[in-house]
């Protein structure tokens, strides 16, 4: 097996520092240093001082540094913490001020190509993976070294490096995609290459100085002075490490020894975080107890997150009067009289038939445009002006300018006077693109595939169902583009209204796409959404979840639709063999004429008889009038075989609009096993719109334990974002059993009190009939109460609560707390150490519940191995973790 060469930068330094060494070592890394922290503090001048840090740092670290060590990735990983350290600096700094201005200059302009939307979260996803990987893809991408040189630098063979690369590059992204960013690992490679360390360095004779000056701790803050380094020098002074992430945890000198933290162990992590760890004293709201330990954690609430407070505001404001109010003081001023329209046509958040908080949550940018675009009917310029203006002004202003644009809202004349008053460039020239496109869509075509941004060219080209486009040329410039590309073309070629022969020119050169997924599923998909004769329909619902896994989307239910109008009959026996409702109901609502009870069960023949009794309910479904004449149907129904499976189907699937209607054909039946079987199959849809009847069904049907619980659960949530404080707490007065109030409590307080746990505490302890803090506990490690990703501020709450008196709760919610943060893409190590600030047995029982997580991804299963080898915990609790993680990983490699 080859070993590794020794850096040969680094083994200069061993041997002894020159300026000559320095200089080299600032020329060759220092674009990929400054690079790192510009990404981060989004300033040049602050990054070019975290980066002259980073050097500084380096020499004060490098004799400590193995021989074999990466430079490149050592000091792309310094540069990170380095700068995420003077960010934390700089924005405590403003919260103090209580500047929301100086707050959004830590937030950069939108921009309108991939890079920057895949820029702000590159460093938080390299820091995710495993430091071997890390290191290639600084040294092979960002550096843009061959493979051959990266193996001979780790001292393994080309075929892993070029096997840790792919992965390292999946891991990206999907760390990217889960940040609402699109890229395939082929452009996100590309963009690596071109964009990561592309920043250049300034002032290198400062920098050599300075580095050739810091030998010790004393010495290394006068280098810094010299060197005019403006941001605090702290950071990399005494105890304070590069790898620090800014939690600092402080115990009683009396915890016992099984719960101290972590040993610094670069195997616990695979970004090598380090913990730093003082003893003191901590006195809380809840009291003093020797156990008891500190979190010492930072929420920065920006101003794209102020926007999106305020947006949930008005969503989730049931008064129509106070929600107008709320857009009128956002300065979003649509008249009353198109406000009050939406409410008529269905378009208003209050009357969306998907109301479910958690919906409006997820949602919530898609619901406010129909405040945005009923304001763009009235004064198209008023609005757009609003958007470019906020935090996320680029994406808002595409979305605006396509509305308006479609709805021929704005002449060419006005458009380029308002573009010429834009002072963000990346939004002029963006807009310029849209004024250029008019009357003219080749314009686009010829833009695409140059780098700009793709989707938003797409979706211009499309407008008006593709009035005036060269289909072949637009098809050309699709098949040699990326492939979440394409599955945007395709969402909206078959919502719009496009003609055969156009659509075919568009699949005849996407049938010539190097890309075999664009190539093979792309093609096939869309004849099959058309309803074609002589396609294989299985075989494109298959290729639809291939491509879906490859980002394109999935296109099952367009599949579907378009197999009904070609073979209906085919369509309902496959679906029939897959027992799904859902595919049932597309095949069945496509279809131009209904079929009777004969022909369909005809139809189903050979299929199992759950499928077709689900095929009749839905065939009754299309053929009545609405779910309670419905389910009557069924219960009466000689052809259904099974009228309870039956109906349990429509309850599950009924649509949320219908829910009530669906409750009062429940209330009608007499009381037995099989309504208690209908209400908890309704229940959760239920809640999402009509919460009071809801707990009226669920008490009448005697609904017990934990079916109760999460039922509750659901409609306390439901009705306290549809209701103010003082209605919400009058709501939860039905609930007589004193441990499900104060568990409804809680919930009510995670809804009304985001983000501000202290006024949620003096909530509770005005209306809990037992333990305030038990409702509390609930709240802070509940997955809706960290949304706004102060998970660590949560979790410093926590540990202020009196937890011995709460009992075994709190291992299930430190548990839960804990999958919450592994969710949020933090290492493993963080959430593991917090729990070891818990009372010993319940810190033990939380990991122990965690390790047992079955949601938990292999990759994360190793790093609980890594880190139960290292910590220090019990010789007992040790063997029990390995022993259930073993498991896991054994269950894991059999599957």
């Amino acid at each position: 097996m080859p070993t590794p060469t020794i850096d040969q930068e680094l083994a200069a330094l061993h041997a002894g520092k020159t300026s000559a060494t320095c200089a080299k070592i600032v020329a060759l890394y220092g674009p990929l240093v400054k690079s790192a922290c510009r990404r981060v503090l989004r300033d040049d001048g602050l990054a070019e001082d975290a980066a002259q840090e980073t050097f500084v740092l380096l020499m004060k670290k490098a004799k400590s540094l193995p021989p074999s060590t990466s430079l490149a990735g050592w000091l792309y990983h310094a540069a990170c913490r380095t700068a995420l350290n003077h960010q934390r600096t700089a924005m405590r700094r403003r919260v103090r001020e209580n500047s929301v201005e100086a707050m959004n200059q830590m937030i950069p302009d939108t921009q309108p190509n991939l890079w920057t939307e895949i820029e702000p979260h590159l460093d938080d996803a390299m820091l995710a993976l495993p430091e071997r990987q890390r290191d290639l893809v600084v040294q092979c991408y960002f550096q843009n070294q061959s493979q051959r040189s990266a193996a001979a630098a780790l001292g393994c063979s080309e075929s892993v490096v070029s096997r840790e690369l792919s992965a390292a590059i999946e891991g990206l992204r999907q760390f990217i995609t889960k940040r609402r960013v699109v890229v395939s690992s082929v452009a996100l490679t590309g963009l690596l290459s071109t964009h990561a360390a592309s920043a250049s360095m300034t002032g290198s004779a400062v920098m050599v100085s300075a580095m050739m000056s810091a030998t010790t701790s004393a010495s290394l803050m006068a280098a810094l002075i010299q060197s005019k380094l403006v941001l605090a020098a702290v950071a990399v002074v005494g105890t304070a490490t590069v790898a620090t992430v800014g939690y600092q945890q402080m115990t009683s000198p009396t915890r016992p020894a099984t719960s101290q933290a972590v040993k610094p162990n670069n195997a616990v992590s695979s970004v090598n975080t380090s913990i730093n760890v003082t003893f003191s004293d901590h006195k809380s709201a809840a009291g003093n107890a020797s156990w008891r330990g500190k979190w010492d954690a930072s929420f920065r609430f920006t101003s794209a997150m102020a926007l999106n407070e305020r947006k949930k505001q008005v969503l989730l404001e049931s008064d129509p009067d106070l929600r107008y109010a709320l857009l009128q003081k956002m300065g979003v001023l649509l008249s009353r009289a198109a406000f009050d329209d939406l409410i008529a046509k269905d378009l208003d958040a209050s009357v969306a038939p998907w109301r479910d908080p958690f919906a409006v949550l997820a949602n919530r940018t898609e619901m406010f445009d129909h405040y945005l675009m009923a304001w763009s009917n009235e004064d198209p310029l008023a609005a757009l002006n609003w958007v470019t203006a906020q935090p996320d002004g680029g994406l808002g202003m595409r979305k605006q300018l396509l509305y308006a644009l479609e709805a021929r809202q704005l002449q060419p004349e006005t458009l380029r006077e308002w573009i010429n008053s834009l002072t963000v460039k990346s939004m002029q020239e963006e807009a310029i693109i849209a004024l250029e496109s008019i009357g003219n869509p080749s314009s686009l075509i010829a833009r695409m595939g140059t780098g700009g941004n793709e989707g938003f060219l797409v979706d211009l080209a499309m407008l008006n169902n593709g009035q005036g486009l060269d289909w072949t040329a637009f098809g050309a410039k699709l098949a040699a583009g990326k492939s979440a590309i394409v599955a945007r073309a395709m969402r909206l070629v078959l919502k719009g209204d496009i003609a055969k022969p156009q659509l075919d020119q568009m699949i005849r050169q996407l049938a010539q796409s190097p890309d075999v997924n664009i190539r093979v599923g792309a093609p096939a998909i869309l004849r099959a959404a058309r309803g074609d004769a002589g396609v294989d329909y299985p075989h494109a619902l298959q290729l639809a979840a291939m491509c879906d896994q490859a980002g394109m989307s999935n296109f099952s239910s367009s599949i579907f639709q378009g197999w009904a109008v070609a073979d209906p009959s085919a369509a309902m026996q496959y679906a029939g063999g897959l027992r799904d409702l859902a595919s049932m109901r597309e095949v069945i609502a496509a279809l131009p004429t209904l079929p009777d009870e004969a022909t369909m069960l005809s139809w189903m023949t050979g299929t199992p008889t759950k499928a077709q009794d689900i095929a009749l309910s839905a065939l009754y479904g299309r053929s009545t009038n609405g779910p309670f004449d419905q389910l009557q149907k069924i219960m009466e129904s000689t052809s259904i075989m099974d009228q309870v499976e039956a109906a349990l189907e429509v309850m599950r699937m009924v649509p949320l609009s219908q829910a009530p209607a669906a409750a009062e054909w429940i209330k009608q039946l007499p009381e037995s096993e099989d309504r208690q079987l209908l209400s908890r199959a309704l229940t959760r849809r239920l809640a999402t719109v009509d919460p009071q009847a809801t707990l009226e069904l669920v008490q009448s049907s005697g609904l017990q334990g934990q079916d109760y619980e999460e039922t509750l659960t659901q409609a306390v949530t439901q009705f306290a974002a549809q209701n103010d404080l003082a209605k919400s707490t009058q709501f939860i007065k039905q609930i007589t059993d004193p441990q499900m109030h104060d568990k409804a409590l809680g919930q009510l307080a995670m809804v009304k009190f985001p983000g501000h746990p202290q006024d949620a505490y003096a909530y509770l302890q005005t209306h809990a009939q037992l333990d305030w803090q038990a409702s509390a506990l609930r709240m802070l490690s509940d997955l809706y109460y960290n949304k706004l990703g102060n998970i660590d501020a949560n979790a410093a709450e926590i540990l202020k609560l009196d937890l011995p008196r709460l009992g075994p709760d709190v291992a299930l919610r430190a548990s839960k707390l804990c999958k919450i943060w592994v969710d949020h893409q933090v290492p493993l190590n963080v959430p593991l150490t917090w729990t070891q600030q818990l009372p010993a047995s319940m810190g033990r029982d939380a990991r122990l519940q965690l390790a047992r997580n079955q949601q938990l991804k292999p990759a994360t299963v190793e790093q609980y191995q890594a880190w139960t080898q290292a910590a220090t915990i019990s010789v007992d609790e040790r063997n029990q973790l390995l022993k259930v993680l073993s498991k896991r990983v054994d269950g894991q490699a059999a599957r």
